[in-house]
């Protein structure tokens, strides 16, 4: 019992916990990394764990590829399904950031998901990104299928399920590097692509 818990409700446990602080910025390589030791079999001891009995168990770890971009691939491959707040900020992330590095869209989504947890703009995804004045895409427009709008929807889900480490830690805050914006309250993150990261 003891050893079944270990290997299937504390990674489980702490999938959630990296959830909630990658969404915050907070500590998301280190809960990674704990997921990935808590998902490790134990050497000294047989593993006669029934894989088919778990197969469809979301506390299975699958090992995350070296790079964004091979996860990103892999997601598509997946053909994530975008509804609801995932499809919202898929919709963001598409019109605030397709065309800009894999890492740039990340962090747009990232952007969205630390509001949200923030407790200082609405609390779901969808009311965040329809908030007025917040972000400068047209919410009555339809992303184009085809690469970009996959892309967008991978990437919504690598974001929304911690799937990579924050990209621009803790930031609530992005714009354009054309813009002249005097956010003198915020401190800059850094900058991705054509965008600037504040928190």
């Amino acid at each position: 019992m003891t050893s079944r818990f270990h290997r299937i409700a504390f990674p489980a446990l702490v999938a959630v916990i990296g959830t909630m602080l990658t969404a915050a910025g907070e500590l998301p390589m280190a809960v990674s990394a704990a997921g990935r030791i808590a998902a490790a079999p134990d050497p000294a001891r047989p593993d006669t764990t029934d894989l088919a009995a778990i197969a469809d168990d979301d506390a299975v770890v699958a090992p995350r590829p070296a790079q964004l971009t091979a996860l990103v691939a892999q997601t598509v491959d997946a053909a994530p399904t975008a509804y609801g707040d995932r499809e919202c900020l898929a919709r963001a992330v598409y019109f605030e950031a397709r065309g800009e590095p894999l890492e740039g869209q990340l962090a747009v989504a990232q952007v969205i998901l630390n509001r949200v947890a923030s407790g200082r703009f609405a609390d779901t995804v969808c009311a965040v990104v329809n908030q007025r004045g917040q972000f400068s895409f047209d919410r009555s427009r339809t992303p184009a299928d085809g690469r970009d709008w996959r892309i967008a929807k991978a990437i919504a889900a690598i974001a929304a399920t911690a799937g990579w480490d924050a990209v621009a830690p803790r930031a609530t805050a992005f714009h354009a590097v054309r813009v002249a914006a005097s956010w003198t309250a915020m401190r800059k993150v850094g900058t991705i692509g054509n965008h600037i990261f504040y928190r």
